[in-house]
């Protein structure tokens, strides 16, 4: 091998070496922005949960209270009729 040869060797294993690093630094941050997806996921996901939850718990809370008027404007339809 002449000395020509092994300086482009030693020049293309630093370039490689260069570009591994880059590449590594790359996919690092791909791979960070991807648990970042997935945590911001997670929490739509979560919050969205928690709205369903709430939303069930208001729709119970207007049926009972649309029964309750119910009840009431019964009672108080049977109570305004005079006794004979």
């Amino acid at each position: 091998m002449s000395a020509e040869s092994i300086t482009d060797y030693d020049a293309l294993v630093a370039d490689l070496r260069q570009e591994v690093v880059r590449v590594q630094g790359e996919l690092d941050e791909a791979t960070k922005q991807g648990v970042r997806a997935a945590e911001y996921g997670l929490a739509v996901l979560e919050e969205k949960n928690q709205l369903q939850h709430h939303c069930e718990n208001l729709e119970t809370l207007y049926d009972t209270t649309k029964h309750e008027l119910q009840c009431t404007k019964h009672v108080s339809v049977t109570d305004s009729v005079p006794e004979i």
